[in-house]
């Protein structure tokens, strides 16, 4: 787990680690530089707190905490997260099953009651919920093998969250490298609820989000020519005085044609 100046949301997280069904072996909390150090005063000696501050950034203390990790399997969650309380239970089944890299469902946590015009399953991907409905497994809710994820190079420093950066993407880009390589399986019943408070149920947040999710995939992948015709595509759609969408799906259309333009330029 990686924080950054968020100390009151990591102690939740460790106590809900520390209240699994089945226990967990390490949790490893990477202090990425907070401007007061982290003080957790855990009362379990499988808490770990590395303060690492010489690479600002969670893909480099991500990768630093996988070098320090013990186990043979290494799992993420992020510092607004809390696990269902058999998570690690659930976890461990999918281990047996011979999977090499685990993931599953990140359910909105509301700390505000969401506008009308907010939907899950259309925007939810905006603010890291709503996974479940493609299978795809994100940083809050994923688990590697630890010798699969130093083989496929862990995550880019390049992309990903870091000082004065916003940069999104680096578990996405880290496993389509891991789908050529390793065994994949998607766990619907180990399950993560992610914090979600009122500042992420903005439009200027959704779209925010969506122009750095942009720039990281040009980083991640390289400038894409098809990125100007989605983005075309995208704002034809949006004009198309025949398309009868509400608010939620016009709020759609307008972050997807800004994550064209953060991959264009």
């Amino acid at each position: 787990m990686v924080t950054y100046n968020r100390p009151k949301f990591v102690k939740q997280a460790v106590n809900a680690l520390l209240n699994q069904t089945v226990k967990p072996f390490e949790i490893i909390v990477i202090d990425n530089g907070s401007f007061f150090p982290l003080n957790l005063e855990p009362d379990s000696k499988l808490v770990k707190l590395k303060r690492f501050d010489t690479e600002i950034g969670v893909s480099n203390a991500r990768n630093y905490g996988v070098s320090i990790a013990e186990g043979e399997f290494v799992a993420f969650i992020d510092d607004d997260c809390l696990p269902s309380n058999n998570w690690i239970e659930e976890v461990e089944k999918g281990i047996r099953t011979g999977a090499d890299v685990l993931g599953g469902p990140l359910r909105a946590k509301f700390s505000a009651t969401p506008p009308a015009w907010w939907k899950e399953k259309v925007l939810g991907y905006f603010v890291g919920v709503g996974n479940e409905a493609k299978g795809d497994i994100w940083s809050g809710n994923m688990i590697f093998e630890k010798a699969v994820i130093q083989k496929v190079g862990g995550f880019d420093p390049n992309i990903g969250p870091r000082a004065g950066k916003l940069l999104k993407g680096e578990d996405s880009y880290l496993m389509a490298k891991a789908k050529t390589q390793a065994k994949v399986l998607f766990l619907r019943t180990a399950i993560v609820f992610h914090m979600v408070g009122p500042e992420r149920l903005t439009f200027k947040y959704i779209i925010n989000w969506a122009y750095n999710s942009g720039k990281s995939q040009k980083i991640a992948f390289g400038p894409k020519p098809v990125a100007v015709y989605a983005f075309l595509k995208a704002f034809l759609e949006f004009l198309n005085p025949f398309l009868k969408s509400g608010k939620t799906g016009r709020i759609l259309r307008i972050a997807v044609m800004v994550e064209q333009v953060g991959a264009i330029i």
